[in-house]
């Protein structure tokens, strides 16, 4: 990669928006401007009309999260005023109205995990490698990743994870809930990019309503979720098309 090309590139195919960590000769390895780079695409994103949005690597990783090894500087790391809001970019990946999508080859740790983790949805290779990291290097963890792998995963594997952070590959990311689902290295971007135009091709009210329930049900109890949630619904059902739509849904049901 030349020094002026971005180490963050944003690319739309019609309502698909595709995020990549464009660092691969340091297996996109995050520094802080890189991460302020990731911050700004995930805003850029989220306040377009894209449906659906891919988060993935350049070359054969995902993200090994910090590069501890790539920098000579001998400053000390920014504090929080200094960072801003660019350690908010996993909040952006799993706020966004956008449905978020991470598809992790090689590579995936620390800060990566945690941009992963942020995403609605995980699909991976089984040459992928997993791991919380930070306490390899003393660090107690950024990127929400404790609070996204607490959700996905209950508290006690989210623990062990977190505290005993060892790596592991794709097949047991899978088998642990992480990992949605696997796909051959040579097919994992052509896969992701398929089911991803399945959801572009969905009703984009019903899709964009239905990540807000996702992310109301984090937040409320039922009570106040169902009211929520009924209110979303009405606001999708009391539309003129809607008996033309139950038709044509009926009609699919009919021939399948």
């Amino acid at each position: 990669m030349s020094q002026s090309e971005p180490t963050v590139l944003i690319e739309r195919r019609d309502t698909l928006a595709l995020i990549t960590l464009n660092r691969p000769e340091r297996r996109n390895a995050v520094t802080v401007e890189m991460c302020e780079a990731i911050y700004d695409a995930a805003c850029e994103v989220a306040a377009s009309d894209a449906r659906v949005v891919i988060l993935r690597g350049a070359g054969q990783d995902f993200c090994v999260g910090a590069d501890i090894g790539g920098s000579t500087d001998d400053a000390p790391p920014p504090g929080l005023e200094e960072l801003g809001s660019i350690h908010h970019a996993a909040t952006m990946l799993h706020t966004m109205p956008q449905v978020s999508i991470a598809a992790i080859d090689g590579g995936c740790a620390g800060a990566g995990m945690g941009y992963a983790a942020a995403c609605d949805f995980r699909f991976a290779t089984p040459e992928a490698r997993f791991a919380t990291a930070f306490l390899n290097v003393g660090v107690s963890g950024d990127m929400g990743l404790a609070w996204s792998l607490t959700r996905i995963l209950g508290g006690a594997k989210a623990r062990e994870l977190l505290f005993f952070p060892d790596k592991f590959d794709g097949a047991e990311a899978e088998e642990i809930g992480l990992v949605t689902r696997l796909f051959a290295r040579e097919a994992l971007h052509e896969e992701v990019e398929a089911l991803a135009r399945q959801l572009c091709a969905r009703e984009p009210l019903a899709l964009k309503m239905m990540k807000a329930n996702c992310l109301s049900a984090e937040q409320l109890d039922i009570r106040e979720f169902v009211d929520i949630e009924t209110a979303r619904h009405l606001h999708g059902t009391n539309r003129p098309d809607m008996g033309e739509r139950m038709a044509e849904a009926y009609r699919r049901s009919k021939g399948s």
